[in-house]
This record gives C-alpha cells, sequence and structure tokens, in this order.
C-alpha cells in the first residue's frame, strides 16, 4: 500500500470520526486495533471519539504527514471561541485497515470547556 492509499484511509477515516459515523469507523479499523488514549484509556473509544466531535463546534486538519503507512494527524478544534489542538496517529495495515491508534488530547482544553467529557471517563 503506496503512501496516496494510506492518505485515503486517514482522510475516510478523519471524515468517518468528525461526522460521528461510527460504522463507517468499525469497517475501517482492523478487528483488534492497538488504541492509545489520554482520555479514559479504558473507556469505549469509539464513543468517546464521537462524543467529543459531536461536543466541538469545529475540527479541521491542520496538519497530516504520511511515511511508510503511519499517518500523523494534528487537528485544529473549536469551542466557545477557543482553538486547541488534538493529535493522532495511525498505523495502517497492507490490507488497509487500520491496527494501531494513538490520541493525544488537550486535557487542559477538556477540563475547560467540555469538563463531562472527563467525567464520563
Amino acid at each position: 500500500m503506496d503512501d496516496m492509499a494510506v492518505e485515503g484511509v486517514a482522510e475516510r477515516w478523519v471524515a468517518a470520526w468528525t461526522a460521528g459515523r461510527t460504522s463507517d469507523l468499525f469497517r475501517l479499523m482492523a478487528a483488534a486495533p492497538a488504541i492509545e488514549s489520554n482520555l479514559d484509556p479504558d473507556g469505549d473509544f469509539v464513543e468517546l471519539m464521537t462524543g467529543y466531535a459531536a461536543a466541538v463546534e469545529g475540527i479541521a486538519v491542520f496538519a497530516r504527514t504520511v511515511v511508510e503507512r503511519r499517518v500523523a494527524l494534528v487537528y485544529d478544534c473549536t469551542l466557545r471561541g477557543e482553538t486547541f489542538r488534538l493529535a493522532e496517529f495511525l498505523t495502517v495495515s497492507e490490507a488497509g485497515l487500520i491496527t494501531g491508534i494513538r490520541r493525544v488530547y488537550d486535557l487542559d482544553a477538556i477540563e475547560r470547556l467540555m469538563p463531562h467529557l472527563l467525567l464520563e471517563a
């Protein structure tokens, strides 16, 4: 799988999670992907991810880098006039499925602007 195909997987991933399309997310993920997150590491990852998308007013990809089936994404998220960042790292298999997901949330912004996400965690 070349970088362009991996970039296509990443684009579909971004479109799915930001719109809350969980069925699309599950179609993109391998059967048992490795998942790491600094927000609710033991909870329901997909539920938290789509809840986050629903809680913010806007999400835009600020930067994307693709190297050898690995994708690094940095998002600009906005809520109540404030912009903050979210970083995400994906690993894509040769078959085009996401086998690894690592998310790093801005916990200071979440605590200030979306404390309900911390209470659910």
